[in-house]
């Protein structure tokens, strides 16, 4: 456009809506643009939410099995060094403990039980000691 068109009114009018519609197609252009950049990053999103998901879940079961794994293997060393100390494998020590259980129970039954107190008379009876017994030697015969 010369310079000579600029001066006249409806050239500029002309030239002004020009630029308000290359506006308005650029706006209508972006935000188009990022209506679709959006539904790519939700597409996005979640699909890195999926594999997330699965990762968290493979790496739940990977320290599930090592911590189980050494859990086995404490108990096996444990396991052998109370064998090496007192000679008994650990099924012997857990019928041992068994064992005790029935003895501590038999002992708490006993106990609970009252055992009456004899009477005074009878006790006084009992302590006196028995009367000795005292035998006479014979006298020494004399050789003559």
């Amino acid at each position: 456009m010369s310079k000579h068109e600029l001066n006249n009114p409806i050239e500029q009018e002309a030239l002004a809506r020009k630029i308000w519609l290359a506006g308005l197609g650029a706006y209508a252009k972006g935000a188009k643009e990022v209506s679709t950049l959006s539904e790519r990053g939700r597409s996005w999103f979640d699909e890195l939410l999926e594999r997330g998901r699965e990762l968290e879940n493979q790496t739940k079961n990977r320290v599930k099995d090592a911590a189980d794994q050494t859990q086995q293997a404490m108990t096996q060393q444990v396991n052998a060094r109370v064998q090496r100390f007192t000679g008994l494998d650990p099924h012997q020590l857990d019928e041992l403990d068994a064992k005790l259980d029935q003895l501590t129970d038999v002992v708490d039954k006993l106990a609970a039980t009252k055992v009456e107190p004899a009477p005074v008379a009878e006790v006084k009876a009992e302590a006196k000691p028995a009367p000795r017994r005292t035998t006479r030697k014979a006298p020494a015969k004399k050789d003559a």
